[in-house]
């Protein structure tokens, strides 16, 4: 019936009847003609015709349903022309608005609306608007939170959990959880048993081997791949060591390493008795000898990267102890054991929340959309006590009504879809009748819980073979990308997605395949195609060596260098897309234009900027300077960011006039409003209104100066007041979006947006927020204070809206838009923006995280004793969660490219190039074809794939040259991909400014030769007086309100450097502990400092301080987790054993008065560190704070000891006695402050060498 030439695996697709089928597409493979042509088949067969209506065709959107509909329209109607006499064809032309081709959610709508009776629902319900559902939510919420302050009883943990999670203001950050679970256990069939089932994981046996929780399981699984990456690096190391010179005292070691990670591994692979022990006992016991020393001919490049290899490996094993596999299994069991009552209390605030959600949609008669499947569920699906599922009859009736039942991007299906999938379809009764279509490979909605798992069973599960009840047939031909484009798709994805990393293996089988025709332009002056574009910026200024993120200096320079623009890595990256868009548009230097070819002429044309989209994996804080960047340099560009509504200067007028319409007196809103063009007065009108009642609100002051009945500002202010209470009045009865268009046109600022710049945008916006208030009407809620609630929990809660679009498709502007956006749509010429930006894993840093097979991932915390760290749970999750999100940008990566027809660009931007270079050399130093799963998992932008791809293009000699990688000892792979590198410095890109800022710099030299001489008047005097104006207590601004004694410490030795510049260059080298004290604890100087300051505050001065005593209760301290052990384990003792034996120690063990780390905040007179303040300032005063480390009470004064950590070399003391003068002076004056007595003693005592320093 269609004239379509179909591939042989196509028409299978199309004829295959009698079995579930899975047809896993490609990009581009035209999964969606194959689905409609399959439908157009069956319900025009003449040998057996099946009614349109008795097809259930279930796609991802509205239009996806709406266009297929169409596409079948035409179809029928094309047929009905050769053969209008056919009654089949008319049949199903006319049963076609009756066809159940439709979204889950319509299809859902339609079995609750004829089965409403079987669960208890009022027939007269409707779907309640996202508005409605926001203020439903929210109301819920205030409820249940309200009534636990009341009466905790049910929730006798809720405080716990609130000091545990919650932030230090107010409940929200708890709110935002419970709200978060809810709508994450939403996409599970059976939401409340999800809760029950996971919460019982918490309640361990205490025989249970820990690696066999579900979380062991998935640490273990997680530290196998990576001891497999690990035990590759070492693999490297030694082929390295064995091939140069010098180093061959190095084998050994790395071979008795080698064998200990390969131990373990085994470890991790097999099963055994006391698993979780056993690797944790490995791990802690793993011991890195010292390296002997290399030949004195060694090859020092090669020596450098078996170190870094081996120092990779070090860091690894240290975080697996530290984080994974700190405890026994016993411990951890325990640990998680004790998160019960807390994950219980918020389980069951997600019932209670829920239970009182569905109550008030139940008293409205409304149901959102999660209900829709949930109840059709019900509907369709029994469950006895024992956990069997069973259909109902009304299940049972609509499987016998469908004929087939037709699933589009089946790869993007949940759990509740799938199980009403199953519960419709004939599957269990032996006649499988299941039709899916999509690709694995595009599976991007894991944010919403789509569940790509369920593709990836029945693939791996389904065969190839004919006639097989559950078959699967493979669509690889690309009917969309030139081979060019193609090629270079299936090279990188080919290296880089396993099993591993991205969930599934990228081989043959996977392998697009060129299917458009694409003929040759017959233009003499033509470019098509081209191989595939990859710009890398390195942001670095090249000059200072700085990059580009840090703060500018307060060093200024007048050189044009200074002057020039700073450019941050987004603007680098628009100027050099911009740069290429102009000559793909414009002719080059010889005549010669950039064509595609035009379906819709069948020929080729010149490019133009609506066949250009610039995608993005996040539009975030980047589209705002594309669109500046393009708009400078005259290119039409349009962005649909989804943010930036409430931004907007006409929104934030029309919001501030409600707001003084509901309660005037609201002084920011009001100035909005008096400053906006609806009132217009000006900023010198808006101070004698606050003059004129200092005290009171804007909105009373406004009042007097309106009874004041004097000139022109009091008429202003008379009228303001009359309309705005005409418009209160009017608002107590007139709905909300009347009231909005009525302001409109009242107030005139309607059309005065419209006469703005970019005024169609303005009021394209203004109707937007009209329709939202319209949208609120319809809701079961009234009035204007709760319009503007809800419009303030919008911003909060969801940030922001997009503006309005008023662009057409067809409109000659380049687009940028998100991967997301872009999934299902194609372009002829597609430019990847943004490449090395850092991928978002931000999610996983919440407090509690959560999966759909593990469960709860909360962290530990004990409040009381101020201690938080991820759970064993956590970190499970966090693993898997890491994993599973690399694996969908990956698959973001597929679709942004795959959604280019003729000419594929990548851009990217890094800080350092050298550096990142020698990153990805080293990541692509291997010999298997296919990347390691180790170093894809460990990238943090797309750059990080694709880069140690392309350095093992055969023909990329160039690229290897520049990451220093001459004589590469990897596998080179010949592919007839064709790859364009091109590097950009920041330096470049900056010079290449327009004519119009190099106008513009010609500005400030006029106006500097024009001269303050020339101007003269008999207002010069006058103008000088106001513009020279200065401040009187302009130094009170830079006086602290509060201060430590540390920044006073460090703000006078600042102010002495000079003086003392050889002592502070000795000094620099104090405050750092040796490194192989570092290295040894593992701490920084300053954090084993702070444990030997913890341990020194609470030692038990009344019993002997001896080493055994004082080991003992270092160990209970740990116990009582006050200190970790890798804190415990840093405390050199004897050194405390030092100090007891002193004679200053003995004298603070005497006394019965001792105090320790008592801190301190005093009065002190801003003058003694602040220079030049003169008189005017007398009187100013600054908090000092602090907190003293002991003082000790003798009978004839107080004795003040400091202790210090820091490294002294001999002869250093003098230094350490300068360094801390000031500190101990404040310390003394705070001290004998606070208590009244005198300090007769001062001391510095240095744990480093048990010198005593006095202080005089």
């Amino acid at each position: 019936m269609s004239g379509n030439k179909w591939t042989n695996e196509q028409l299978e697709a199309i004829n295959e009847s009698g079995c579930n089928l899975l047809v896993a597409a490609a990009a581009g493979a035209g999964k969606t003609a194959v689905l409609v042509e399959r439908i157009i088949k069956k319900i025009t067969s003449e040998e057996n015709p099946v009614d349109i209506d008795n097809l259930l065709v279930v796609t991802f959107t509205n239009a996806a349903a709406t266009e297929m509909k169409e596409r079948i329209a035409d179809a029928i109607s094309k047929e009905l022309e050769n053969n209008s006499n056919s009654k089949l064809l008319q049949r199903q032309l006319t049963l076609l608005n009756k066809a159940n081709i439709t979204t889950m959610h319509s299809f859902c709508l339609d079995v609750i609306k004829n089965n409403f009776h079987l669960i208890d629902l009022d027939p007269d319900f409707r779907i309640a608007d996202e508005t409605e559902t926001i203020l439903l939510k929210m109301e819920a919420m205030d409820e249940l939170f309200d009534d636990i302050y009341e009466n905790e009883e049910g929730f006798e943990h809720y405080y716990d959990l609130l000091e545990s999670y919650g932030s230090n203001r107010d409940d929200s950050a708890i709110q935002d959880m419970v709200l978060t679970l809810y709508e994450f256990v939403q996409s599970s069939p059976w939401p409340d048993e999800w809760l029950k089932e996971h919460l019982e994981y918490f309640d361990i046996s205490e025989k249970c081997d820990f690696a066999e929780t579900p979380w062991g399981k998935e640490l273990t699984k997680n530290l196998e791949l990576q001891l497999e990456g690990l035990l590759n690096l070492y693999r490297n190391a030694l082929s390295a060591i064995n091939n140069a010179q010098g180093l061959d005292s190095y084998i050994q070691v790395f071979e008795d390493e080698m064998r200990t990670l390969k131990k373990l591994l085994d470890v991790c692979r097999n099963e055994s008795e006391n698993k979780w022990n056993k690797i944790k006992d490995i791990i802690s016991s793993f011991e890195f000898a010292r390296l002997p020393r290399s030949g004195k001919d060694a090859d020092k490049s090669v020596q450098e990267f078996v170190k870094s290899a081996r120092d990779e490996v070090k860091s690894n094993m240290k975080k697996f102890a530290e984080n994974m596999f700190w405890g026994d299994s016993e411990s951890m069991a325990n640990n998680l054991r004790l998160l019960y009552p807390l994950t219980k209390c918020l389980a069951d605030l997600v019932l209670e929340f829920e239970r009182r959600y569905n109550e008030k949609k139940k008293a409205r008669s409304l149901l959102d959309f999660n209900d829709l499947e949930h109840l059709c569920l019900r509907i369709l699906m029994h469950k006895d006590d024992t956990g069997r599922i069973y259909p109902t009859e009304t299940a049972i009736a609509l499987r016998e009504k469908f004929a087939e039942i037709l699933v589009d991007e089946y790869q993007d299906t949940n759990m509740v879809q799938e199980m009403i999938v199953k519960m419709v379809s004939k599957t269990e009764s032996g006649t499988p009748n299941v039709f899916m279509v999509g690709d694995v490979k595009q599976s991007i909605y894991r944010f919403r819980q789509s569940r790509p798992e369920l593709f990836m069973d029945k693939y791996n599960s389904y065969s190839m073979e004919k006639g097989d009840k559950f078959r699967k047939i493979l669509l690889y031909k690309n009917f969309r990308s030139r081979k060019e484009v193609i090629d270079s798709v299936n090279y990188i994805f080919r290296q880089i997605m396993s099993v591993d990393a991205g969930e599934l293996d990228y081989d043959e089988n996977e392998e697009l395949n060129p299917g458009a025709d694409y003929k040759n332009c017959s233009e003499d002056d033509c470019i098509t195609g081209g191989p595939v574009e990859l710009h890398l910026i390195d942001t670095k200024d090249g000059e200072s060596e700085k990059i580009i993120f840090e703060e500018e200096t307060d060093d200024t320079d007048d050189s044009s260098d200074a002057e020039e623009e700073q450019l941050d890595s987004v603007q680098c990256e628009a100027r050099v897309i911009i740069n290429r868009i102009k000559e793909l548009v414009n002719k080059d230097g010889n005549g010669k234009c950039f064509m595609i070819y035009d379906k819709t002429i069948s020929d080729y044309r010149p490019v133009e900027y609506r066949d250009i989209v610039i995608l993005m994996r996040s539009t975030r804080n980047w589209t705002d300077t594309f669109m500046e960047e393009m708009s400078a340099q005259g290119i039409p560009a349009y962005a649909d960011s989804g943010t930036g509504f409430f931004k907007t200067v006409e929104i934030q007028i029309m919001l501030s006039l409600l707001q003084i319409i509901d309660n005037p007196v609201q002084d920011i809103p009001l100035l909005a409003v008096l400053r906006s063009p609806i009132v217009g007065l000006t900023p010198e009108e808006l101070t004698d209104i606050r003059l004129a009642n200092r005290n009171a609100s804007i909105y009373d002051a406004l009042k007097t100066v309106a009874e004041q009945n004097e000139g022109e500002l009091s008429t202003k202010a008379a009228n303001f007041i009359k309309k705005l209470e005409e418009w209160r009045d009017k608002a107590v009865y007139m709905p909300v979006d009347e009231l909005i268009w009525y302001l409109y046109g009242e107030t005139g600022f309607y059309s005065f947006a419209g006469a703005m710049p970019e005024g169609e945008q303005r009021q394209a916006n203004l109707r937007i927020l009209f329709e939202r208030a319209r949208q609120y009407e319809q809701t079961s809620y009234k009035g204007l204070f709760n319009f503007i609630n809800f419009i303030n929990k919008l911003k909060n809660s969801r940030g922001d809206m997009g503006s309005a679009k008023i662009l057409g498709e067809n409109e000659n502007v380049v687009r940028i838009m998100s991967i997301h956006k872009s999934k299902g749509l194609e372009f002829p010429v597609v430019i990847v923006a943004g490449c090395g930006k850092k991928f978002n894993l931000q999610d996983m840093n919440r407090s509690i995280l959560l999966h759909q097979d593990l469960g709860f991932g909360p962290d530990y915390v004990d409040y009381r004793k101020r201690i938080a760290y991820p759970s064993a749970a956590k970190q499970a999750i966090r693993s898997r969660i890491k994993n599973e999100s690399l694996s969908e940008e990956m698959r973001i990566l597929y679709v942004a490219l795959t959604r280019a027809r003729e000419k594929l660009i990548i851009t990217g931007s890094v800080k350092n190039l050298d550096k990142s270079l020698l990153k990805w050399g080293s990541a692509a130093n291997v010999k298997d074809q296919k990347l390691p799963a180790y170093d894809m998992l460990k990238a943090s932008n797309y750059l990080d794939w694709i880069l140690p791809a392309l350095i093992r293009h055969k023909k990329n000699h160039c690229l290897r040259k520049s990451a220093g990688l001459d004589d590469f000892k990897g596998a080179l792979i010949d592919d007839p991909s064709e790859w364009g590198v091109i590097f950009w410095e920041r330096n470049d890109i900056i010079s290449d400014n327009t004519k119009e800022e190099k106008q513009e710099e010609g500005l400030p030299v006029w106006m500097d030769a024009a001269g303050k001489d020339s101007f003269c008047s008999e207002f010069s005097d006058e103008i000088c007086r106001r513009l020279e104006w200065e401040y009187k207590y302009k130094k009170a601004s830079q006086i602290p309100v509060k201060v430590s004694v540390t920044e006073l410490k460090k703000r006078f030795a600042a102010e002495t450097a000079e003086e003392l510049s050889a002592a502070a260059a000795y000094a620099s080298a104090l405050i750092k502990k040796p490194a192989f004290l570092q290295e040894d604890t593992g701490l920084s100087a300053a954090e084993a400092g702070s444990a030997l300051h913890f341990v020194m505050q609470h030692l038990d001065l009344c019993s002997p301080l001896t080493e055994q005593n004082i080991a003992a209760q270092i160990e209970r301290m740990q116990q009582s987790e006050l200190l970790t052990a890798q804190q415990a384990a840093c405390v050199d003792i004897s050194r405390i054993c030092k100090f007891a034996d002193s004679d200053l120690g003995r004298r603070m063990c005497a006394s019965g008065k001792v105090y320790r780390e008592v801190p301190f905040c005093i009065e002190i007179d801003s003058s003694e560190f602040t220079d030049g303040l003169d008189d005017v300032y007398e009187g100013e005063i600054t908090l000092l704070q602090g907190v003293i480390d002991c003082f000790f009470e003798e009978d004839d004064g107080l004795v003040l000891i400091d202790y210090k950590t820091d490294y002294v070399p001999q002869g250093g003391e003098d230094m350490i006695k300068e360094r801390y003068k000031l500190q101990i002076e404040y310390y003394s004056r705070a001290l004998e402050k606070l208590t009244g007595k005198k300090v007769k003693e001062k001391y510095i005592y240095l744990f480093w060498n048990g010198n005593v320093l006095e202080f005089k």
